[in-house]
Formats: structure tokens, sequence, C-alpha cells
């Protein structure tokens, strides 16, 4: 189990702790259940005029949980802390559970919770205004994403007339303003090894999705365990099959003004460039010349054509300012999971400058402006011309060569390789509830340990933040790189989840192709029968069969 992930507090006590541990867990759920009360009188008003009318627009939630509180609003939805009434007597919780094994970081995942204990969920009303197929879509994708180690994890969703509600696991957290300067280095590790190992799950079953930041990753820095949440802006690639596998590539020849390079394969998760003759060259080359012709341009000149006879350009841009990755903004229309790293790279700066936010463009051509400011002219012209773009800019401080991003953190933050004082609210000093002193991966960090941490952080995020989408690492690859990998623990592959129909019992998987369902081969007294799959079952982990097939493989549940 990885240390790092704080998940030995998941784990059980001697029977001289057990009173204690069951007092501090009582604690904690009266705690969760009173947190509206810690809110000024005029909100504690609103969110009660919330709940009540919630409760009438859908009168089955009152059957099924008590809503305690509200956890955040958004432009689509509202999101409600309840306490699920029935978790222990009345429903089969085992789908959105999971089966991660004991020494994988989503183990917590999986552990049923405490017989009578109270059991919190987080309801999410999802507005009467909204698309009904933006809807549909994003409740299809969280079902996807069940056995996804650290994403949200769809509990059930209905509808009562007009009105859509989904239910998930609670996952505790706090504003990421309040601990992003002082978590320490093994927090950061484990709060980006929940973050990849959520993108690398969801990413295998071709979804992307599209708005990855702070306010989406719910992250505990008490335990060091993070969460993935709000798939309502995300995406799913056509080159995903019916059993959850990436299996077509687009080799056609592009037509001028498109991408230059592939839509994202097994082999290439982030695309490649296509092979020269699959191009036309000399159109490109006669781009590029016109864009730098233009950027020498002096300034009364600048500006767009009264009539721009050039085609309109469509794709997906949708995200937040500050974190759209440059092909985002270049408007490439074969856009993959390498705009979910480019985002978790944007967080991985924000750790290491100390600062929160900083980019903050209000339109596409500003946001590539700040881009180019720092990876320089030539590099930004080299991506625009990747998505079959040109870019052109007369802009003095931006400069041919730019610096690399080490330099950019250096000059954001003068403390960097200054460790920070061990703060006791967070992990991984957080991590233990007993008397004993820290073990050796808890000790508080030397100049040493500090300046090998951040070499290795400013190493990732190179690689995290190329520019070009296709050299960009996977978030595979990011799980392997020295900063997050640790010898001492399982390899990523043997945890990783893989998507129906693969892993070592995927021969005995199938989809029905009448009813479009999920089935297994089973063998029941010696018969092969079919059994019918709800999301989230029928998951091979690592070299792991799935729970309906362990016996076959010999292996204990």
């Amino acid at each position: 189990m990885d240390s790092d992930d704080g998940l030995h507090i998941q784990g059980g006590v001697d029977s001289g702790e057990e009173d204690q541990e069951e007092e501090i867990d009582a604690q904690g759920d009266t705690d969760e259940e009173m947190t509206i009360y810690l809110k000024p009188p005029e909100e504690q008003h609103e969110i009660e005029q919330e709940i009540a009318a919630l409760k009438l627009a859908v009168p089955q939630l009152a059957e099924d949980y008590t809503i305690v509180d509200r956890l955040g609003t958004g432009t689509f939805s509202s999101v409600y802390k309840a306490i699920d009434l029935w978790y222990h007597d009345k429903w089969d919780n085992s789908p959105w559970h999971g089966h991660h094994p004991s020494n994988s970081s989503a183990y917590y995942q999986s552990l049923p919770h405490v017989k009578e204990s109270k059991v919190f969920v987080a309801i999410k009303r999802i507005y009467v205004t909204s698309n009904p197929e933006r809807i549909r879509n994003e409740i299809l994708i969280m079902e996807d994403c069940r056995g996804c180690r650290h994403a949200a994890q769809l509990i059930t969703a209905f509808r009562h007339e007009d009105q859509v509600v989904a239910v998930m696991p609670y996952n505790r957290n706090e504003d990421f303003r309040e601990f992003y300067r002082d978590l320490s280095m093994t927090g950061i590790k484990s709060y980006f090894r929940c973050m990849f190992r959520a993108l690398r799950d969801i990413h295998a079953r071709g979804i992307i999705h599209r708005d990855v930041k702070p306010a989406n990753f719910l992250f505990d820095p008490r335990t060091g365990i993070g969460t993935l949440c709000d798939f309502g802006l995300a995406s799913v690639k056509d080159v995903v099959n019916t059993q959850g596998a990436i299996q077509r590539m687009d080799t056609s020849t592009p037509a001028h003004g498109s991408c230059l390079h592939t839509s994202p394969s097994r082999e290439y998760p982030h695309g490649r460039i296509r092979q020269r003759g699959e191009y036309d060259l000399e159109q490109i080359k006669k781009m590029q010349k016109e864009a730098r012709q233009k950027s020498s341009w002096p300034s009364e000149r600048v500006g767009y054509p009264d009539k721009d006879t050039r085609p309109h350009s469509k794709a997906n841009r949708a995200g937040t300012r500050g974190f759209r990755a440059p092909e985002v903004l270049l408007k490439c229309s074969q856009q993959s999971g390498a705009i979910d790293v480019w985002s978790a790279g944007m967080i991985m700066l924000f750790f290491l400058t100390g600062k929160f936010p900083l980019l903050q463009s209000s339109d596409d051509v500003e946001a590539l402006m700040e881009i180019a400011a720092i990876i320089g002219r030539q590099k930004m012209e080299k991506v625009a011309v990747v998505h079959g773009r040109t870019f052109a800019t007369n802009v003095p401080s931006i400069t041919h060569d730019g610096i690399a991003w080490r330099d950019f953190v250096e000059r954001q933050n003068l403390r960097l390789m200054v460790p920070p004082k061990p703060d006791p609210r967070y992990y991984p000093s957080s991590a233990t509830r007993s008397s004993s002193p820290p073990g050796p991966s808890h000790a508080p960090p030397t100049r040493e340990s500090h300046a090998k941490d951040v070499e290795a952080a400013l190493s990732l995020l190179a690689e995290i933040m190329q520019p070009e989408s296709t050299r960009r690492i996977t978030p595979r690859g990011a799980l392997y790189h020295p900063f997050l990998a640790d010898p001492s623990e399982p390899e990523d592959d043997e945890l990783f989840p893989h998507p129906f129909g693969e892993g070592v019992c995927g021969k005995w998987h199938f989809v029905d192709e009448v009813t479009e369902e999920q089935c297994v081969y089973v063998h029941v007294n010696g018969e092969k029968k079919v059994r019918r799959l709800m999301a989230g079952e029928g998951t091979a982990i690592g070299g792991w069969p799935c729970e309906f097939h362990r016996e076959e493989f010999d292996c204990d549940d």
C-alpha cells in the first residue's frame, strides 16, 4: 500500500485502540452533519430554502436521504451533502464500490462503510435549463468511470418530471487556496498520483475530462486522497469500440487547414505526427513564411482582415480559462487526453510557484500570447503548424526562444529550494492518529531531499507542459516518472483497472449485439451461462481477473 497516499488511516487498529477509533469516527460523522452551522446565518437560511425546494421537486429524495448542507453551486448544477439512510439495509453497493486490491491507492473506494455508521453522499441537482443530451452524456460517462481510481463514482441517478439528480460518494476536501502553499512535497506527490491515476483510467476508456482544475479535484490535505469530479464537460472520443478500448486511428490525408497529427490510438494515446507523404509540405512552408513576414510588420499593420475569407474553424473549446491547452486554443479538431495533462500541469505550476491563478486571459488569442510569452515565438509557431494554423506576432515581449518552464518557476518563486516547515494539519504530518513518532517516510525534509524532489518535479513539469500535444507525457508516463514513482510500491500497471473486455479474462467478456449490455460468461455447476452486468462490474485489475473469473484463475477474492 502506497504510504504516500495516506491509505494507512483506512486500515484496522489493534484492540486497545478500537474504542478510541470508533469515538473519533463518530465525532467525524457529527462534524460532517453540522457543517451548515459553520456558515453565516444568511447563507444558512438560503441553503435551507434550497433544500426544502429540492425535497418538493424530487419527493423520492426525502425517503432515502437526509440532506444536511450545500457543497457548491455552478452554472449547470448544485451539489448537496446528504446522509444515505439505507446504505446498510437496502442497497447493493458493490458495483460502485468496485474491487480494488488492498495494495491499491483506491482501496478506500472498495471498503464498505462500518456497520451502523452514517454514510454521507453528494447529491447533484442538474438544472432544468441544461441540455437533455448534455445530462445524458454526463451520466453515461460517469457510468463508464465506475471502477476508475480516484474518479467520482456514480451511485445512482434518477429523474422526477423535469428534475434530474445524480448521487455520488461524498469526498471530504478543502479549498485549494487554503493548502496549496503549505502542502509538503510528499503531499504534492500524493495529489498528482491520485490525479494521474484518475486520468490514466478515464483516458483508457476514451474519456476526456476537459475541465481539470483545482475546483474539480476534491483533495483532502489531511489524508492525501483526491477525487476527480464534475464530468459535465467531458467527452468520449469516437475511436472507442463497444468494449471501451481505443482501437481506430484516422490515417486519411488531412485537408488544407486540418491537423498534421493523427487521432489518438492505443499505440499513440496523444496521436502522432503524420508521415511526410501525408501532408502538403510546400503549403506548410508557404504558410510559415507568410506568418514570419507578418511578425516583422510594424504595429499599424496589425489587425484582422475587414472581410475575412478564410473558412471558419470549429472545435470543442470546453474548459476554464487559464487551463486550456494550446491545441484547444488553436481549435484543433483531433483533441486527445493530452488536454487534461496540460491542465494538470497548470496546477503543478501553482504548487511550484506558490501563485494561484497564473494565466488569466479573457480570450483565446490573449491566452496563446500568455503561453508564447513563456515558451517563445518559435515553439508557438511550430505548435500552430502541427494543428494546421499559423502564429504571427510582433509584440516585442515575446522573444524568439522564450524560457524553459524551470526558469519560469524559479523567477516566480525565489524560495523554491527552501524546504517548507511541516504543517501538522496536512498529510503526511496529520496521517497518523497514534502518538508514536512518524516513520522515515514522514520525517521532515532536509535541504538535500527537498532539492532532489524539486528537481524531479521540474523535470516532470517540462514533460507535462510540452506545448506539442503529440509529445506531451501520458498519465501513465507521469506515474512512472521519478517524481511520482515509488520503487517500494507495486508498479501502476499492476493496479490499473482495465476497460471492459480487457485484462486476463477479457475473452469471457462481451457486449450483447442486440441490447448492447455488457455480459460475461460464468460457470455455474459446470454449465456455461451468461450473466448481464451492471456498470462497474466485471473489471479486471492488473494481472488479476475480474470478480466473476477469479475461481477459474485460482485467485482468492
